[in-house]
């Protein structure tokens, strides 16, 4: 059975000992808020900016300069932080920071009102009607199975990370003459990488592209199942570390399909930033775009 002990942090009547910034500890009683400081003075206008661990991880305003900040683990695991204030002493305990939070910097749009053309460039094509992205009265022939750069809209901000990923959920018209609908990421004018789903009579497929200059090489396709219903969720990534696109096709009816493709250090080179999405499609058929996401890869 544990048995515990007191073990005071300080004597009675004395004062509270300074900060050993690099250990993370009270100090022996010398003041210590510095490596190397004695009798340090407080700075009241100090707002912890050159200690961001625990304070950044507490989302709560304290009474007056924070003088103090102590951490300790219990026998449990659990970490906890001592936050030293004008009004006394808080235990607290602190939360993990993410890695990334969400940006505008990625698309992130479900349609519902009016196309938001300051935040979707190359609009002149596209509306939106009952929350989804619709093209207007425009047909193509769409017989390379692409989205052509022309009808690409396009985010108004380039990724501020340079791993990151695209999925929308679309939703085009089983049995009809033709369409496809995009996502294209890594983005630098004429030159970016682009998948496709492509649904016509003749078959349901998806195909990753690397375009350059305007030219596009296949890197991978593959057929998909679901025809019948001919919706779901097109995702396209790319690990700026490892050079290596992917696609990832949930199709509703279909099983899940991956594609991937590793780029050389050149055609990595040459990619940029920005993201889009698009449609094209022959005759009256009404392919659709429901939302758009986009985030770090693995979201």
């Amino acid at each position: 059975m544990t048995k515990w002990s007191e073990f005071p942090l300080r004597q009675q009547g004395q004062p509270w000992a300074g900060l050993n910034t690099r250990g993370g500890k009270i100090d022996p009683g010398r003041g210590q808020l510095e490596d190397g400081s004695i009798n340090g003075i407080i700075n009241e206008a100090d707002i912890l900016e050159k200690r961001k661990g625990f304070i950044r991880g507490l989302d709560e305003r304290f009474d007056g300069p924070v003088c103090g900040l102590f951490k300790y683990t219990d026998d449990c695991g659990v970490e906890y932080l001592v936050v030293a204030d004008g009004a006394g002493v808080h235990v607290r305990t602190p939360f993990d920071i993410p890695t990334f939070l969400g940006s505008d910097s990625l698309p992130n749009d479900d349609f519902n009102g009016d196309l938001d053309t300051d935040r979707w460039g190359n609009t002149d094509d596209y509306q939106t009607f009952m929350g989804s992205l619709t093209l207007t009265l425009i047909s193509l022939p769409i017989d390379s199975g692409i989205v052509p750069a022309s009808r690409l809209m396009q985010w108004f901000k380039p990724a501020a990370i340079t791993s990151y990923q695209v999925e929308i959920e679309y939703d085009l018209v089983a049995g009809g003459a033709g369409q496809v609908v995009a996502v294209a990421i890594k983005r630098t004018g004429s030159t970016y990488l682009i998948a496709n789903v492509y649904l016509r009579p003749a078959g349901y497929t998806v195909n990753m592209q690397l375009v350059q200059a305007g030219v596009a090489t296949t890197l991978d396709s593959i057929d998909l199942g679901g025809a019948e219903l001919a919706e779901g969720f097109l995702r396209l990534g790319y690990n700026s570390e490892t050079r290596i696109a992917t696609v990832r096709v949930i199709p509703s009816g279909g099983d899940q399909v991956s594609l991937s493709a590793a780029l050389s250090e050149a055609q990595n080179a040459n990619l940029g930033q920005d993201s889009a999405i698009g449609i094209v499609r022959a005759a009256e058929d009404q392919a659709e775009i429901l939302q758009v996401t986009g985030g770090p890869l693995g979201s």
